[in-house]
């Protein structure tokens, strides 16, 4: 692989293309396999919405973000991105093992799902507190990471979400993830703490942004619906 370019959401207001990061954890996933692998690579974002340049859509139809340029191949989907880079990388694989590649997978749609709701007492929040909790028993068995020892591609693409979940829902539900989870706390602290996410992150306030814009919330939604 050579002549690497990843194009990935931009900031809110900086144009397309651009130079300044947004908050899709999707995104997030890709830069920090990329950085784990050691791999040199162009970063380019490109703002959400229907004016998305010309020459983009030409390569990319979809318009959906990320995509992986590698010379003249171009990828599209983070699932699809990381198969791409392991085949192309098998002597320093992040390959998760297939008995776990489905652990946690539940925790992002739930989150959604809930936030969507605009309701701090939907029964989202007790399907979103069983899934911490069975990931927690799981980081217990088989951590740190969710494969063991070293993490793999399944914990670049949690963590991001995990971070996204755990942000917008202590601003707009006023929930906090439960502090006894304590395998779940050091899992993220440790994700947290890794270069290669410290190298790709972005603000919180950009993450309780740009979910604000997606569903419509209201500042608070945990003060409205008091």
């Amino acid at each position: 692989m050579s002549d690497l370019e990843v194009f990935g959401k931009a900031a809110p207001g900086t144009g397309s293309p651009s130079k300044e990061r947004g908050d899709c954890p999707f995104s997030q996933r890709v830069f920090l396999e990329l950085e784990e692998l050691g791999l040199p690579y162009t970063a380019t974002y490109i703002q959400e919405g229907p004016n998305k340049p010309h020459w983009f859509m030409v390569k990319n139809p979809s318009g959906l973000m990320p995509v992986l340029r590698d010379g003249e191949t171009w990828i599209q989907d983070s699932d699809k991105i990381a198969e791409y880079l392991d085949k192309h990388c098998a002597e320093n694989t992040l390959k998760t093992p297939v008995e776990f590649r489905d652990v946690g997978s539940k925790i992002f749609p739930i989150f959604t799902k809930w936030l969507q709701s605009k309701d701090p007492g939907s029964p989202c929040i007790y399907e979103f507190v069983e899934e911490l909790v069975r990931f927690d028993r799981h980081l217990q068995k088989h951590g740190p990471y969710i494969a063991g020892e070293r993490p793999t591609d399944s914990d670049f693409a949690l963590a991001p979400k995990l971070r996204h979940a755990r942000v917008a829902l202590a601003h707009f539900m006023d929930f906090q993830f439960p502090q006894e989870l304590g395998a779940l706390q050091n899992y993220m602290n440790r994700m947290e703490s890794r270069e290669s996410f410290e190298k790709t992150n972005y603000p919180d306030e950009m993450i309780i942004q740009g979910w604000r814009a997606k569903f419509n919330l209201p500042e608070k939604i945990a003060n409205v619906s008091n």
